[in-house]
C-alpha cells in the first residue's frame, strides 16, 4: 500500500514538473537552463542520466529498467519514461536523427506499457498514433 501511494505521488509530481516546463516551453525561446532541467528529470524519476536514454537502444533501456524497479513500478515508470522522451524530442534543440531516435524509444515504450497495463487510456492511444505518424513522415 505505501509502495502504492508513492508511486502515485511520484507520477503527480513528474506530470507536475512535466506540464512547467511545457509552459517554460510555449512562453520562452530555447534555453540551456530548460534543457538542463529535461535532462535532470531523467536522473530524477528514473535513476539515469538523459544520455543513458539517448545512446542505449529502447530495449536494453527496458531491460535495465526492469531489473532496477519493481513489478508494480515499471509499468508507470516507464509510462513516464516515454512522456519525457516524446516531451523532449518535441521540445528540444537536438538534430534530426536524436529526434526521430527518441520518437521510436517513446513509441516502444508507450507500446510496452499499452500491452501490460491494466488501464486502457485513450490519451496514450493518441500519443502513440501521434508518434506513429512522426516515425513514419521522417522515414523510420
Amino acid at each position: 500500500m505505501l509502495e502504492r501511494d508513492y508511486i502515485r505521488r511520484l507520477i503527480r509530481q513528474f506530470f507536475e514538473e512535466l506540464e512547467k516546463l511545457r509552459d517554460k516551453q510555449r512562453n520562452d525561446a530555447y534555453s540551456s537552463t530548460y534543457q538542463c532541467e529535461v535532462n535532470s528529470m531523467y536522473r530524477a524519476y528514473l535513476g539515469h542520466p538523459a544520455s543513458f536514454f539517448y545512446e542505449q537502444d529502447a530495449e536494453f533501456i527496458l531491460q535495465t529498467l526492469a531489473s532496477e524497479l519493481s513489478a508494480e513500478q515499471i509499468v508507470q515508470r516507464l509510462e513516464m519514461l516515454a512522456d519525457l522522451l516524446y516531451f523532449d524530442a518535441s521540445g528540444s534543440d537536438c538534430s534530426e536523427d536524436l529526434k526521430k531516435d527518441l520518437w521510436n524509444k517513446a513509441l516502444f515504450m508507450y507500446d510496452y506499457v499499452d500491452r501490460h497495463s491494466d488501464t486502457f487510456s485513450f490519451e496514450r492511444r493518441g500519443k502513440m498514433t501521434v508518434l506513429k505518424e512522426k516515425v513514419h513522415e521522417s522515414g523510420l
